[in-house]
């Protein structure tokens, strides 16, 4: 007898375009070696509708490995190749420790909210680091 056990998806995504120039993906959940290529195929996908400004709102990450580090790693050296302004909100402690202790967080625009991105993104297109 095979038992079945229901698992909750530990990766989320929703997308949305604020305005015209800015796109906004949440993410949500586990970001580890499993989801990685999953982050990896929605910030493609995000790049491909070729938006001015991203905001890649991380704070409902609640575990960010060395696999997702690496994936938004390579999204922001594309963004800086197609010109695309790259903001990062992070409020959780899970990815901000993870970005403080790698030195990583001097690579990214980092924001504490979606208003704040908004304003900053408004400013036009700046420095993405």
């Amino acid at each position: 007898m095979s038992r079945h056990t229901e698992r909750s998806d530990p990766l989320q995504f929703s997308m949305c375009r604020p305005r015209r120039d800015v796109t906004l993906l949440m993410v949500g959940g586990e970001i580890d070696l499993a989801t990685a290529p999953r982050l990896r195929a929605e910030l493609t996908s995000v790049g491909a509708s070729r938006t001015e400004t991203l905001v890649l709102d991380l704070s409902p990450v609640t575990f960010l490995a060395a696999a997702g580090l690496t994936v938004l790693v390579e999204a922001q050296a594309e963004a800086v190749r197609s010109h695309c302004r790259v903001l990062v909100i992070t409020t959780a402690r899970s990815v901000e420790r993870v970005l403080g202790i790698t030195g990583l967080s001097t690579e990214f625009h980092l924001v504490g909210s979606v208003d704040a991105a908004l304003a900053e993104s408004a400013s036009g297109y700046g420095e993405t680091a």
